[in-house]
């Protein structure tokens, strides 16, 4: 059995978990991998720019004829392209030709951003379109039957995500790891006005962190935090703050579940669908910032209630079918690819 992934496989990043989670749950398939970030890092700032806002430029072409190149004559069973918005409808025509079932996978937005005139003239190439927003879903069905788009939640990884520490060996610190938002830094600020020090990570931070250069609750832990890095900030925090985007409508993300994963207390906003996976003593619920800062303030000083939240937070995910091997475990089996029933 031959498999084809293509996607970033760059250390740490979602994506080259999701390839070796494949590798691990089909292990009779043999996988040939084509990393999308080999052609993206070869070029400068303006065609990377060009791929993401407009999936066009030099590097955009650069990488449909190196697809077709790695392709070389080979016929797959099962081809996965994870979040392949710059490949070209005549690229994915040449796949398509050679492989039995043909998978598209996307963990963000399709129609709100990340739009792509490639991927909306290629899609009914494909037996199985995956997406993490239900939000989008009528917009998939507008331009491929029902029956071939699926939705699954966001996952972790439980190789990676797991707790690195006991709870006594928590700092008595929140933790936000992602892109700096207005309304992000609001939440921190709340934060800070009760004492709490906060650990933040991620993109865009850099007016912020010269706002509260002398702040001595404020920690920097890094523009890029991937793969163990990550998972470490996540379990030695007390609590994990998992926002939302205001960018456009979010229901969850990834950190809903990596943070709990991490053995640490989701602090969340409630939406339709982080309802339906936490109780309230699974996870930490709020209204705004200031709410934020009154339930994070009382349960910093009630330890053993935050105890009791994290170890049932980690408890529903790792329980529930929020892991990658769980996630896509289901996606193959609605296109009939057979895998292991554990890891």
């Amino acid at each position: 059995m031959k498999g084809l992934y293509i996607g970033i496989k760059t250390q740490g990043t979602t994506s080259q978990l999701r390839a070796d989670t494949l590798r691990a749950i089909v292990p009779s398939c043999d996988w040939t991998q084509i990393d999308t970030d080999t052609i993206f890092t070869a070029y400068p700032r303006w065609a990377r720019s060009l791929w993401f806002r407009l999936c066009t430029g030099p590097a955009v072409w650069a990488l449909n004829k190196y697809v077709i190149n790695q392709l070389g004559t080979d016929r797959y069973d099962v081809a996965w392209i994870d979040k392949g918005v710059c490949l070209w409808p005549s690229t994915l025509r040449v796949i398509r030709d050679r492989t039995s079932k043909l998978i598209y996978y996307t963990p963000d937005t399709s129609f709100l951003a990340n739009r792509s005139r490639h991927f909306f003239a290629s899609a009914a190439l494909y037996d199985l379109i995956v997406t993490t927003k239900s939000q989008e879903l009528a917009e998939f069905e507008r331009r491929v039957n029902a029956n071939r788009v699926s939705l699954v939640t966001q996952s972790f990884d439980s190789r990676l995500h797991f707790p690195r520490c006991p709870f006594q060996e928590k700092r008595h610190e929140a933790v936000l790891i992602g892109l700096c938002e207005p309304d992000r830094e609001k939440c921190v600020e709340e934060l800070f006005s009760h004492g709490i020090s906060v650990r933040v990570g991620g993109r865009g931070w850099e007016c912020f962190l010269g706002k509260h250069v002398r702040n001595p609750l404020l920690v920097f832990e890094g523009a890029g935090v991937f793969g163990n890095r990550y998972a470490e900030a996540l379990s030695y925090a007390s609590v994990g703050l998992g926002l939302l985007t205001k960018r456009f409508p979010e229901l969850h993300t990834t950190r809903t579940f990596e943070i709990p994963a991490c053995g640490t207390a989701l602090v969340t906003e409630p939406t339709s669908e982080i309802n339906a996976i936490f109780t309230t003593h699974e996870a930490i619920y709020f209204d705004g910032a200031k709410d934020l800062g009154r339930r994070v303030a009382d349960l910093m000083h009630d330890r053993q209630r935050l105890a009791e939240i994290s170890l049932a937070g980690q408890r529903r995910v790792n329980t529930g079918d929020f892991s990658n091997e769980r996630v896509l475990r289901q996606i193959l089996h609605r296109v009939n690819v057979p895998c292991l029933t554990e890891v």
